[in-house]
């Protein structure tokens, strides 16, 4: 059996020395990394499920007015499908949500007001897999609105 050597600056040292050191941090590695990994994986499934969760269909308070809410490139939209009487600053078709993006715990945007022909800064959170609160502010006014998942 013959056995070499390693010189370096702590002396002379046989190689079965470092390939035991060797098999031990890759093993250390494996098992740190499955962790990372499977975190990884948790929170890349949590924040799809998320994501997605706010597309549908989905009726305002008043009932007067249901819009669909869709993937628009990266981002989310809303378009109104239905509403129950026809104004004339209001037309099915119309964009009313704009460049909603998913941060944290919500989605953040821009909604289009037809009646007052007016932007503002939208907050929309998910109290429930059926309930949309979407908050619209004007610079420190801000209003909040519960919208129904349409079944």
């Amino acid at each position: 059996m013959s056995s070499s050597f390693h010189f370096g600056k702590t002396g002379v040292r046989p190689d079965a020395y470092f390939k035991k050191s060797n098999k031990h941090a890759a093993m250390s590695l494996f098992g740190k990394s499955r962790y990372l990994i499977t975190g990884v994986l948790i929170s890349w499934c949590s924040v799809g499920y998320g994501q997605s969760a706010i597309t549908g269909k989905w009726l305002s308070p008043d009932g007067d007015r249901k819009i669909e809410i869709y993937d628009s490139n990266g981002s989310y939209s809303g378009k109104i499908i239905w509403l129950k009487n026809t104004a004339a600053s209001v037309k099915v078709g119309d964009v009313v949500l704009i460049n909603i993006t998913y941060q944290k715990d919500r989605w953040t945007g821009k909604a289009y007001m037809p009646a007052r022909d007016r932007h503002v800064s939208v907050s929309i959170a998910m109290p429930s897999n059926d309930e949309l609160e979407i908050t619209g502010k004007v610079g420190v006014i801000s209003q909040k609105r519960l919208w129904k998942r349409c079944k």
